[in-house]
């Protein structure tokens, strides 16, 4: 494996790993949290992972107006470019799948294939219209007794890994899982990275990272993606009928792919359905530019 960081800004350094030195290229951002559950995908292909910015082995970003998803699309570009990849498949998961989308939109030539795991809805409203949690709800869930006991002891601030892994375990995964018990299927070596630790990535979300994409509706500009898109949702992840509708309606060349007994984690949770069916999509013949 190789490993490397790239500074994207004065200051601001994104970190990456390519695992395979031959065969296309397949980006998948968030790599702290992704790349290890990503391996089946290797086979005959680079896997080239990193971490946005401000996450996992990435830089903190102590200037939080350098935060949102505008960066985001421009450190991925930036990352293409600085290792020279030619049309590469890219694979976002949850919010990374916006990050890939758009980044897809402003560089229509520099993406073969899109593969959007728990992807948002196309527009966000009415589908992302409930209010969200607050800081303090999130990072100290009321009605966890677990988590209301760890932070009584301060184990937040003796033992922050400790601290992040049960975070994960008692409040994150099981709103995101089909089974409660599925969450030690999850890979959580992430938790170990200070940049992974709840109070300090939470308040960029929901102060910055969120808010910056803004009342989005990406429908007009999803004709104009002249490129293989699948969407892959778990089965208890599936929103309205209407919310997948309006993403193949208006892509050209969108799939669907539907994982049973899996949530937000499709890849962890079901991995014999989820792998196969992304493998063959990624197999096809590359359309020309």
């Amino acid at each position: 494996m190789r490993q490397g960081t790239l500074e994207v800004e004065p200051g601001i350094r994104i970190a990456y790993a390519i695992q395979g030195s031959d065969g296309p290229a397949l980006v998948v951002p968030n790599g702290s949290w992704v790349a290890a559950p990503m391996r089946p995908l290797g086979v005959g292909r680079r896997i080239v992972s990193y971490d946005l910015r401000g996450r996992g082995r990435s830089s903190p970003v102590e200037d939080r107006s350098r935060l949102g998803v505008g960066f985001d699309v421009a450190d991925l570009e930036a990352l293409r470019r600085h290792l020279d990849l030619d049309r590469p498949s890219v694979l976002g998961h949850s919010y990374s799948s916006a990050v890939a989308l758009l980044h897809a939109l402003e560089h229509p030539h520099a993406v073969a294939r899109l593969v959007l795991v728990g992807a948002f809805a196309a527009r966000r409203i009415p589908w992302h219209d409930t209010e969200m949690p607050t800081l303090g709800e999130m990072i100290r869930p009321p009605g966890s007794t677990r988590l209301g006991a760890l932070r009584a002891g301060k184990v937040h601030r003796s033992d922050p890994r400790t601290y992040a892994r049960e975070w994960m375990r008692h409040y994150l995964l099981p709103q995101q899982l089909a089974r409660k018990e599925n969450v030690d299927l999850v890979p959580l070596d992430a938790c170990d990275l200070p940049n992974e630790f709840p109070e300090r990535w939470i308040p960029d979300w929901l102060e910055r990272i969120y808010p910056s994409l803004g009342d989005w509706d990406w429908r007009p500009r999803l004709p104009s993606l002249d490129l293989p898109v699948l969407l892959a949702w778990g089965q208890t992840e599936r929103g309205a009928p209407e919310v997948e509708q309006e993403w193949l309606s208006g892509l050209q060349h969108g799939e669907l792919l539907v994982v049973p007994d899996a949530g937000h984690w499709p890849f962890c949770e079901n991995p014999d359905a989820f792998f196969p069916a992304v493998e063959r999509f990624l197999s096809q013949p590359s359309r020309a530019p």
